[in-house]
């Protein structure tokens, strides 16, 4: 008996020893990282050409510097940023001082404080907009007073040109002041028998200037090219004549052909296709036209006499007009084109007789009339003309 409770008294103690150590090392671990969290930053602080290393717990660039007692003044730049947080142990920050700089760009005479290095920085600090290749050079200035410094930072503009380049215009900004120099500057062949320059080599670049440049001799060229779309035409006698309506709008198809191009002295010689392949088909466009007239009321002689057309003369007329167009104002001949009641070539020779000449009878008639009696002299003998010839 009391064996067993010797036994029991010694596996106690061994499980509150176990568990004191388990405690004490928890403990002891939370301890360390609490401490390892709370450990300080080194951080490295560079303004210009001093430095200081400080000993920190900040949480951003800015407090860091707050707490450096660093004042910052206006066109100041800091890498890291501001608000980048500081996530190693050591930690560098880097102050790039301002200072006064005058921008010229043109007339305009721009002051700016600015920490930037490269010419082209501080024409963009000062607010500059740099187009392609304007470039900004740094030039004497002498006005030691109004500025504080000796220098300036100019712009200087390119000049735009305006150039047929390989059968393409394009619009290029350039620093170059002869053409000989722009060949340079593109990398392109200056060697006249390769290829041809419209102006001489020598020729000074003004703004704005135009010129071309093409290859000499053969040369394959790949372009895409529209497909013009068909249209068909379909008549509406419920539509107003001559109104057209688009049922559809066609849409143009594109296709990409490849040339073999000759040219010589910036004229093309010769083209011939070598391959066309379609890349989109062209869409039909469906259009209607209208066909509705609006007939004078009363019958062809109540047309005739309208025109003061003798009553002796009505059969003639009517054989004519019968067998011209059967009297539709709207009868066109689709070989020679001769429209109308007579079949006047071309038909606009009847606006003569009043504006509507299309599709109003009447006035039709009357030029028909004049046109009778001018060339025969009357219905009669225009009749017996054409009874012989099937034509008048």
């Amino acid at each position: 008996m009391r064996y067993a409770k010797w036994k029991l008294s010694l596996l106690a103690v061994g499980i509150l020893s176990f568990i004191s150590i388990f405690v004490a090392s928890g403990i002891l671990n939370a301890v360390n990282a609490s401490a390892e969290g709370d450990e300080p930053h080194i951080i490295s602080i560079y303004d210009g050409d001093s430095s200081v290393n400080v000993k920190s717990d900040a949480t951003t660039v800015r407090e860091a510097l707050l707490r450096a007692k660093i004042e910052l003044n206006p066109g100041d730049k800091i890498e890291p940023s501001l608000d980048e947080e500081i996530n190693s142990k050591n930690f560098n920050i880097n102050i790039y001082r301002g200072r006064d700089a005058l921008v010229l760009d043109g007339e305009k005479k721009i002051y700016v404080r600015t920490a930037s290095s490269t010419p082209s920085d501080v024409a963009l600090d000062s607010g500059v907009e740099l187009l392609e290749a304007d470039i900004v050079k740094v030039v004497p200035f002498n006005n030691l007073l109004e500025t504080g410094t000796t220098v300036a930072y100019k712009v200087v503009r390119a000049k735009t040109i305006h150039l047929n380049f390989y059968g393409k215009q394009i619009e290029k900004r350039t620093q170059a002041e002869t053409i000989a120099d722009f060949l340079v500057e593109q990398n392109i062949d200056s060697n006249t028998d390769k290829t041809w320059v419209s102006l001489p080599h020598d020729t000074k670049i003004a703004d704005g200037m135009s010129f071309a440049i093409q290859p000499q001799g053969k040369q394959t060229i790949t372009i895409d090219e529209d497909i013009p779309f068909k249209e068909t035409t379909t008549y509406d006698y419920e539509l107003d004549y001559g109104k057209r309506e688009i049922v559809k709008p066609g849409k143009l198809g594109q296709k990409t052909v490849t040339y073999e191009v000759e040219m010589h002295d910036g004229i093309e010689v010769s083209r011939q296709t070598i391959s066309e392949i379609i890349v989109k088909n062209a869409e039909t466009q469906e259009v209607k036209v209208g066909m509705k007239v609006y007939l004078p009321t009363g019958s062809h002689e109540d047309w005739m006499a309208a025109v003061g057309i003798a009553p002796s003369d009505y059969g003639y007329v009517n054989y004519i007009i019968t067998h011209e167009s059967h009297w539709n104002p709207l009868a066109k001949n689709r070989s020679s084109g001769a429209t109308g009641l007579c079949q006047a070539l071309p038909g606009k020779k009847m606006a003569s007789a009043g504006a509507d000449w299309e599709t109003n009878p009447i006035t039709q008639l009357r030029w028909c009339n004049g046109y009778a009696v001018g060339r025969y002299g009357s219905w009669r003998k225009a009749y017996e003309f054409w009874t012989v010839h099937k034509w008048w």
